[in-house]
Formats: C-alpha cells, sequence, structure tokens
C-alpha cells in the first residue's frame, strides 16, 4: 500500500520535516509492509532549503553577508545538484531598526556569490523578509548606481528613507549574467508594490507601524517606481504580487521576466506532486498555519483538489478548525484539529504526539469494516 504523506508546519511549532515522521510512524505503526512517500512541504516565510535539500542532493554555501540592519553576519544558500539555487531570505534578511533604515542589500550580496558559482536558476523565498526598500538595497548589491539632483551617489544601505533622494538610475554595471538566470520567485503573500494592497500596507501592524507611517513608506516605493518608469521606461505598478518581498518581486520581474510564484506551485515543480497523488493509495496531509499570514491558498488546498481528482482517501490533520469547512467540500475522507484554538506555546514533542496520535486513530477507522444492517 503506497502512502503519501505531506504536512506543512504547524505554526512555528514543529517543522514539516518533523510532522511527516511523526505521521510516518503512525502508519508504519498500522499498515504492514507500507510504502510510504514523505514530501517535505514548504511556503512563502519557512522551510524552503531545509525541504528543498531533503528532496535533492547538493551544497549549502556559507557567506558573509549583512541582515537588513546591515550589520555583518554569516548567511547559507544551496545550489541542488539538479541546477537550482536556493536562497531563503527570512533566515538572514531580519532588522530591528526601524523599518525606513532597513536595506534588502544582503539578497543582493547572495545573488552575487551565487553568480560567482556560475548559477543559473535561482530561487528566493520572499517571505517574512524585514526589508521594504523597493528592492534598491538589492540592485546597489549587484552594481546599480542611484543618484541624486547634484549627481551624488545616494547610498540604499540606508534603507527606504532614502528613496525620496533618487533622481536617476544607472543600470550599466548589473552582472550581464543576470539576463541568463532564470528567477523564481516564492511568496504566498497577495501584494501589490504600493497601494492600499502592499505589502506595508496590509502588514504594519506586526511591524509595530502607524498607517500613516506606512503610508509614507508606501509612497517612497511609489516614487521609486515612478523614476523607474521614467529612466528605464519599467511599470512596476501593475505586476501581480510584485510588493513581494517589500518590492523586490516587481523590480525582478520587471528587470528578468522572474517568475512570481506561491508554495505549491513549486512544490509541484519539484516533487512532481500530481504523479506522486496518482500513484498513492492513502493521502495523509496537513498544517498548522494562520490564515492571517497566508493569504493565497496553501499546498494544503492543492493535496485536497488532487485527492478529490484522483479519488483517492485523504485524512487532513491540522492545528486549527480554519480549513475544516473547505476541505469537507472539497471531499477530503476525513479531517481532525488538534486544536480549537492555537495555544500561544506548545512544544514540538507535544505537537508531534498529538499528530502521530490522530493519524493512527484514522488508520484504525479507515481500517475497520462495519456491519451497517
Amino acid at each position: 500500500m503506497k502512502v503519501l504523506v505531506a504536512m506543512d508546519e504547524f505554526n512555528g511549532i514543529i517543522s514539516s520535516y518533523q510532522a511527516n515522521r511523526y505521521v510516518e510512524e503512525a502508519v508504519a505503526s498500522q499498515i504492514d509492509k507500507a510504502d510510504i512517500v514523505q514530501v517535505p512541504l514548504f511556503n512563502g516565510r519557512h522551510e524552503l532549503m531545509d525541504s528543498v535539500f531533503l528532496w535533492q542532493s547538493g551544497t549549502k554555501y556559507r557567506v558573509p553577508t549583512h541582515d537588513a540592519d546591515m550589520n555583518e553576519i554569516e548567511a547559507v544558500y544551496g545550489m541542488t545538484d539538479s541546477g537550482m539555487t536556493v536562497i531563503e531570505g527570512n533566515l538572514f534578511l531580519k532588522g530591528n531598526k526601524p523599518v525606513t533604515e532597513r536595506s534588502s542589500y544582503g539578497i543582493g550580496e547572495l545573488v552575487a556569490d551565487a553568480l560567482e558559482n556560475n548559477a543559473d536558476h535561482i530561487v528566493i523565498s520572499l517571505g517574512g523578509i524585514g526589508s521594504f526598500d523597493g528592492g534598491a538595497g538589492m540592485l546597489q548589491a549587484l552594481g546599480v548606481k542611484f543618484y541624486d539632483d547634484e549627481a551624488q551617489e545616494v547610498d540604499m544601505r540606508q534603507g527606504s528613507k532614502m528613496l525620496k533622494y533618487i533622481r536617476k538610475i544607472d543600470t550599466s554595471g548589473l552582472n550581464p549574467k543576470l539576463a541568463a538566470v532564470r528567477f523564481q520567485l516564492m511568496s504566498d503573500f497577495d501584494s501589490k508594490l504600493y497601494g492600499k494592497n502592499s505589502e506595508i500596507m496590509q502588514t504594519y501592524e506586526t511591524y509595530g507601524l502607524s498607517r500613516e507611517q506606512a503610508a509614507e513608506i508606501d509612497n517612497l516605493i511609489w516614487y521609486l517606481s515612478e523614476i523607474f518608469k521614467s529612466e528605464l521606461k519599467l511599470a512596476l505598478g501593475p505586476i501581480q504580487r510584485g510588493g513581494a518581498g517589500g518590492g523586490i518581486a516587481a523590480v525582478l520581474y520587471a528587470l528578468y521576466h522572474a517568475e512570481i510564484m506561491t508554495s505549491h506551485e513549486l512544490v509541484d515543480q519539484i516533487t512532481h506532486l500530481d504523479s506522486l497523488m496518482e500513484q498513492a493509495d492513502l493521502i495523509i496531509f496537513g498544517e498548522g498555519i494562520n490564515e492571517e499570514d497566508q493569504i493565497l491558498e496553501t499546498t494544503t488546498v492543492r493535496l485536497a483538489e488532487l485527492a478529490a481528482q484522483y479519488h483517492k482517501p485523504s485524512i487532513a490533520i491540522c492545528a486549527t478548525a480554519d480549513k475544516f469547512d473547505l476541505f469537507e467540500s472539497m471531499g477530503v475522507t476525513a479531517m481532525f484539529n488538534t486544536f480549537i484554538e492555537m495555544p500561544e506555546s506548545f512544544t514540538d514533542f507535544k505537537m508531534g504526539i498529538q499528530i502521530r496520535h490522530y493519524t493512527v486513530q484514522a488508520i484504525k477507522l479507515l481500517k475497520t469494516q462495519f456491519n451497517m444492517n
């Protein structure tokens, strides 16, 4: 019997990998000689690199770079044997300074280092990073120069507060290798570059900002887009999900035709999920991701769709009731909620035990043949 196990993370309590292991233990205890296939999942904020390297072999590089506050740190990116370079922004691009003083410079440093390693396919996870400079810091690290009205360079390592001084953009210093790179940008947050649906206008409370402070940052990014339009003839505003990474997505889309993807689209690409689902006899999946953090569909919704498409029995184990009605309407065989309300603190061990318990009980029920006469 082939069992596909695909658990997403549980709100920072337990990782996809750990949750999968607990489910695997439960399945093995209940089904003799089960052929268990684990699919490590990830989303726009967590676990991209770890999940990819559970699925593919490759090399990880530790390089000196800078966080969003321009502190010197060491960051890690990976290159798989199949030629995919993976950069997970939230692992290092964090900051404690005021949001207007944070820079995306570090992302550019890692991309530049990857180019030195002949990267030609770069995947960047943009969820959960701490900069909102329209990607200007990143561009500076890649060779772009910004000038003010006195032809003096504007240093975008100082954050979005410097955007208002830009009058001219010089892209002649960009590494020519960039033109041949296939960029894929991962974000599960639906946002435009600027306006009421921009990332900063939707998340400002998370950063301790008032609406007025967020609007000031939003206006600075709008101003940068106007400079792009006048100097480079590139329109950044209309780009769907262009606000990801504080504007990094829009910039790389405009300059290098980057693909802006959701996590489940990338999971499909890496794991060939459709084929795995078709071959499986039983699907066990689940998540504990807050709906407030995931605006777009998570991979679990895709799993439910495929289970219904291929008429497979499926078990969903989730941390909250957010998706219960949705999964029921999609034909999921059985659903279990580990919490009615997510607790403020919970250990990964307790979470794993609960996941294993629900899996065992669900399989016991599936194995039972009821005499309904």
